[in-house]
């Protein structure tokens, strides 16, 4: 997916789909990828268009691929694998779901749906999210050289380490729409046997 393709993903278009196992960057075209570490777990964070992978691996037991767990948020259009997927919900306003993953892990997303009448409004709170994203976490503007716009579809992530688990915030921003979705994530590892 280039940079063209992006501007034409609406916000109704976005699932989130979750595996069991870790996803080859093969299928995403990454714009700006991070990687986190703490005492349980190892994250690694993608943004892939106006879309978003974080793949959590417990790092009790040593690394496999069953001691993971990858979400992917993004268009439904996506060609991703059908092997080691989990669940693929749609995107709703106040839509929330947890999850007792078989591999031990703990899965919770809310999602909110926010469009802005005001133009202007939508233009100061998109700036600001803009920078807290670059100060806090990644993100990633997605512009198309020769054409002329004001704002630019933006995807950004504030990662947050607590302990046993790796919690994200998204924001996948949508300026023809002036439609933000926000999504938190919180993805707790197995406990290990003391």
């Amino acid at each position: 997916m280039d940079a063209a393709d992006i501007l034409n993903i609406q916000p109704e278009d976005m699932v989130v789909a979750l595996y069991l196992r870790p996803i080859h960057p093969e299928f995403f075209h990454i714009f700006a990828s991070k990687s986190f570490s703490a005492p349980e777990y190892e994250a690694e964070l993608w943004i892939t268009g106006l879309s978003h992978v974080v793949t959590v691996r417990s790092t009790a037991g040593g690394r496999s691929a069953e001691r993971c767990v990858t979400e992917i948020i993004g268009p439904d259009t996506l060609p991703l694998p059908e092997r080691g997927r989990a669940e693929v919900l749609p995107l709703q306003d106040g839509q929330e779901a947890s999850f007792g993953l078989r591999n031990g892990f703990r899965y919770q997303i809310s999602t909110q749906v926010e469009t802005f009448d005001d133009a202007d409004v939508f233009a100061a709170t998109y700036e600001s999210l803009r920078h807290q994203g670059r100060r806090e976490g990644i993100s990633c503007e997605f512009r198309i050289e020769g054409l002329q716009r004001t704002l630019w579809p933006l995807a950004m992530t504030v990662p947050t380490h607590t302990r046993g688990a790796f919690l994200l915030h998204a924001f996948h921003i949508f300026p023809d729409a002036r439609t933000i979705l926000k999504t938190q994530t919180l993805i707790e590892v197995p406990q290990t046997q003391s």
